[in-house]
């Protein structure tokens, strides 16, 4: 009984501090400059990451889709397979898991440091809203920088795709890139943009509630930290099944 009741005092908590954010990120005044200055640090810290993560991608999509598609004859059909896999799901996924290891993590420990060492009741003390400097400028850059991130690796995995299919794999350029046109459509770009908007607010949401949350030393900010990763890691990847069930329910 006492879990349930902590577990739901949990639920409420979040549910309060996220209502909070959400208002404060509406209202003036905004600290754009903070913003920029986060989400030119997340780029720094997630472009070569997330590039490496997701680029192989399609070069294995592509290996092991081929030798499938050429017992039918359909080899040239491999790039319908590999634009769909990519810009829907692998690119999406991947690339908010990463902006969760990388930049979540990150927002985590510093808003967590800035709690232990007093620096957010400093903030309070001279009439400055630390959800307001703080939180706000990271989720939305978060939400922001995420979707960028994977417009490269959309590129990047379809580029290596290309590169394993055709050169490597001896399947007509003109082909390949005949059916990717075909088969991709500006609700597969919308879709996989919209994933990582949500996926991306969600991990600047919940470095911020772990951050601000912060009792105790270093050891209390190494785990905020974990508990980030670990946290948006498994919610991007239960969202993610989620959302593209209804997608695929509706037709989409």
């Amino acid at each position: 009984m006492n879990s349930v009741l902590r577990a739901l005092a949990n639920v409420g908590e979040v549910t309060v501090f996220f209502a909070d954010v959400v208002r404060t990120a509406l209202t003036r005044p905004r600290y754009v400059g903070e913003t920029l200055r986060i989400m030119w640090v997340l780029v720094l810290r997630c472009i070569i990451p997330v590039g490496l993560a997701v680029a192989p991608v399609g070069a294995v999509i592509a290996l092991q889709g081929l030798d499938i598609f050429r017992l039918f004859g359909l080899d040239r059909m491999l790039s319908s397979l590999l634009g769909s896999a990519i810009f829907r799901e692998y690119s999406p996924a991947l690339a908010s898991v990463m902006v969760a290891a990388q930049a979540g993590s990150s927002i985590a420990a510093r808003i967590g440091t800035m709690r232990v060492r007093g620096q957010i009741d400093a903030l309070a003390v001279m009439s400055v809203d630390p959800m307001r400097y703080v939180v706000v400028p990271g989720v939305i850059a978060c939400a922001i920088v995420t979707p960028l991130l994977n417009v490269l690796t959309n590129i990047l995995g379809v580029a290596s795709g290309w590169l394993f299919a055709v050169p490597l794999g001896g399947v007509d350029h003109g082909a390949f890139v005949e059916h990717l046109a075909a088969q991709i459509t500006p609700a597969d770009l919308w879709i996989g943009q919209g994933k990582c908007v949500l996926f991306g607010t969600s991990v600047g949401l919940i470095a911020g509630f772990l951050g601000m949350r912060v009792k105790g030393g270093a050891e209390a900010v190494g785990q905020a930290a974990n508990d980030t990763v670990t946290q948006t890691i498994v919610m991007i990847l239960l969202v993610d099944y989620v959302v593209s069930m209804a997608f695929l329910g509706a037709g989409l």
